[in-house]
């Protein structure tokens, strides 16, 4: 790895375009699955990418929710294109998994693993990293505990900014919300921060919908749906009606996911719903509300959801939106950039599997394409991109773990181009019960230099100045000192 040195800076402070689609070649996807990923089960269910072992390539975690073993997974990415099952040396145990989402939770550099089981009242697993090999349940030492319901998604969180990822448990019963002590301890504290008393949730996603630097909370019902604004301090309020993303009683909402489609700076909102006559799209109109634009977009898919995602797999700059179904085939909304979205999923191979559960995106293999692995009850598929002319940019920010938690969750990238800015944030979770890798990944075209900055979750900024991003770029950003090196 290469320190960038020249054009950056960097701050700290308290908690403080649209695009073109010229005529490209639309990126194909080839299933690798002689990759060594395999055996893996009927009912497939979730997967994960994450680096557990800090060897620059990404691993994967997969379950099933089989009645007979084996149920987990654990690929290691041997960096050249192949996995190893490493699950017997892992210390992993084998039980029926429905979602899954790394974390370091207590900041030693080291992503650990959090998993949820189809057993009604049983609490998740919490496994922490012990050297980047073996896992240890501490679980109940640590205060993950609390019974009820069956845990439907456990995605991460730094809710209150305190450098610390929180643990949120959607549960079809009461939701669970475990607050990071910073001492090894968890405590649950929905009821007292106002999460508490709502039944029925699928799934689950945190984001900053208001620009505040806090995220809030959007809870994916069996019923009207849900979201909370996080107030800044330790408390949330519920905005749904005033928001307008209720959706429909009717409605049996199953999954979520958020990115900035039309690159205005407000993340928005994409609900998949199930039994239902249609999905959701609503438009972030930063102003605290926002309007459902689904037919309009012509991402109302059929209603028969599982999972979704926000990619820009084409790389030219604006996110694309993937969904898929029980039923139907997978949709691959490509983002024509005028506020309308074409199926591309036959064209470019990933309208099969179908019942497709879990779709976890990640570069795999370090093209700065964006791979794909698909999870689901009909079949399973790592697919591999193959890319196309335009250059990609993909940014890992390692948080400093006072200020912000190490895996810099919840913290913003802003990438300025020759067409606008762009934004992500990293996530703790999203989907049906599924997390994408947490290095955040941006199409820019045929540009070849671009513009980096940073808001750190816990306070902070860093800037990056005319970034070399020609044929693709992997850029690791360290908030201590704002270092900037290139992989």
């Amino acid at each position: 790895m290469l320190l960038i040195s020249g054009s950056s800076s960097c701050s700290d402070d308290s908690n403080d375009s649209d695009g073109s689609n010229d005529f490209i070649p639309l990126p194909i996807f080839v299933s690798v699955m002689d990759s060594g990923i395999g055996g893996l089960g009927g009912f497939g269910q979730t997967a994960a990418w994450g680096d557990f072992n800090n060897d620059g390539c990404q691993d994967l975690f997969v379950a099933n929710t089989d009645a007979f073993s084996p149920n987990v997974f654990l690929f290691k990415n041997n960096c050249d294109g192949t996995f190893l099952n490493v699950i017997v040396e892992s210390g992993l145990i084998d039980v029926r998994v429905r979602s899954a989402a790394w974390a370091d939770f207590d900041n030693d550099g080291l992503l650990d693993l959090v998993v949820s089981t189809i057993m009604a009242g049983t609490p998740p697993i919490l496994y922490k990293n012990l050297d980047g090999i073996i896992f240890l349940d501490v679980s109940e030492d640590r205060g993950i505990n609390v019974e009820g319901g069956v845990a439907m998604h456990t995605i991460w969180v730094d809710y209150n900014l305190d450098g610390w990822v929180d643990l949120f448990q959607a549960n079809s019963g009461v939701s669970f919300l475990y607050e990071n002590q910073g001492n090894g301890l968890f405590i649950e504290v929905s009821g007292q921060v106002g999460l508490g008393g709502f039944f029925d949730t699928n799934s689950a996603t945190w984001f900053d919908f208001n620009n505040d630097s806090f995220p809030d909370l959007f809870l994916a019902n069996d019923g009207f749906n849900r979201l909370f604004l996080n107030n800044g301090d330790g408390t949330f309020t519920d905005i749904t009606f005033e928001a307008g993303v209720n959706g429909d009683q009717s409605w049996n909402s199953i999954s979520a996911c958020v990115g900035d489609f039309n690159n205005d700076g407000f993340l928005d909102l994409y609900v998949g719903n199930i039994e239902s006559t249609r999905n959701a799209l609503y438009r972030n109109n930063g102003d605290g509300t926002f309007t459902d634009v689904t037919l309009d977009t012509g991402t109302e898919d059929v209603g028969d959801g599982r999972t979704c995602a926000w990619i820009d797999f084409d790389a030219d700059g604006l996110l694309d939106l993937f969904t898929t179904n029980h039923l139907n085939p997978t949709r691959f909304f490509r983002n024509l950039g005028n506020a309308r979205f074409f199926d591309v999923a036959v064209e470019v191979g990933v309208d099969f599997p179908i019942d497709v559960f879990a779709a976890t995106w990640g570069d795999y293999n370090n093209d700065t394409f964006m791979d794909v692995f698909l999870n689901g009850h009909l079949g399973t598929a790592l697919m591999e991109s193959s890319g196309n002319t335009n250059n990609n940019l993909i940014i890992d920010l390692v948080g400093d773990g006072v200020l912000s938690n190490s895996s810099a969750i919840g913290a913003r990238v802003e990438v300025l181009t020759s067409e606008g800015t762009q934004i992500r944030e990293v996530s703790g979770g999203k989907g049906c019960c599924e997390q994408d890798m947490l290095p955040v990944h941006f199409g820019v075209g045929k540009d070849n230099q671009v513009d980096i900055s940073v808001d750190w979750l816990g306070g902070g900024d860093c800037f990056f100045q005319d970034i070399d991003v020609e044929g693709g770029r992997f850029y690791i950003i360290f908030q201590d000192g704002c270092d900037i090196l290139v992989r």
